[in-house]
């Protein structure tokens, strides 16, 4: 019989700077077993040879039998029962609920929870946003301006033709003009708000 051993679940980390900087310094400074053991509870974790077994923590695994495997030595861990596992970043982010773009967010939590300093960002970070707020305001205004165009077209254009006074229709049509302007400014700002989050 030939024995396959399991891959853990890969988990995109960010390249950038700014969500590196988090990342690598909860790998340094917050040792997988102290999470797990905070995680695990008194008591929960138990040593067998050089490694330390538990219940899984993780919420989306009930386990009944001891398949959590932390190594200090290595400082990584393994579940053999939902087939996971990591270093200490992945282990908070999957046990914290985090989506698998916020391993930098997950990071941060892990320094803070454990009195760590969260790194800033570098001086050139804030240059950047600096020089690109200009053309993020021009590409915002852009897209303003093509659903404000498409909301017209598609929801208050046919409201104003079903009119047949000449006059109020002009009158109607200026003054839904004048609302649907803000009404596509606002969605455009919730949208890029949300992206952002």
């Amino acid at each position: 019989m030939v024995s396959v051993q399991p891959t853990p679940i890969a988990i995109n980390e960010h390249k950038g700077v700014s969500f590196r900087r988090p990342i690598d310094a909860a790998k340094e400074s917050v040792q997988v077993i102290d999470l797990a053991d905070r995680l695990c509870g008194p008591g929960g974790l138990r040593r067998v040879g050089g490694e330390w077994v538990a219940c899984c923590p993780l919420r989306d695994h009930d386990d009944r039998i001891p398949s959590f495997s932390v190594n200090p030595e290595k400082n990584v861990w393994f579940c053999f029962g939902c087939l996971r596992g990591g270093d200490v970043v992945t282990l908070a982010q999957l046990a914290w609920n985090y989506a698998e773009g916020e391993s930098h967010i997950a990071a941060a939590d892990l320094l803070h929870e454990f009195g760590h300093d969260i790194p800033q960002r570098p001086p050139g970070w804030f240059e950047k946003q600096r020089r690109q707020k200009e053309m993020r305001r021009a590409i915002d205004d852009a897209r303003v301006e093509v659903l404000t165009r498409r909301l017209w077209k598609y929801v208050f254009e046919p409201i104003v033709a079903d009119i047949e006074d000449p006059v109020e229709r002009a009158r109607c049509a200026e003054e839904l003009w004048a609302k649907v302007l803000p009404y596509a400014a606002r969605i455009v700002e919730a949208r890029t708000l949300g992206a952002a989050s």
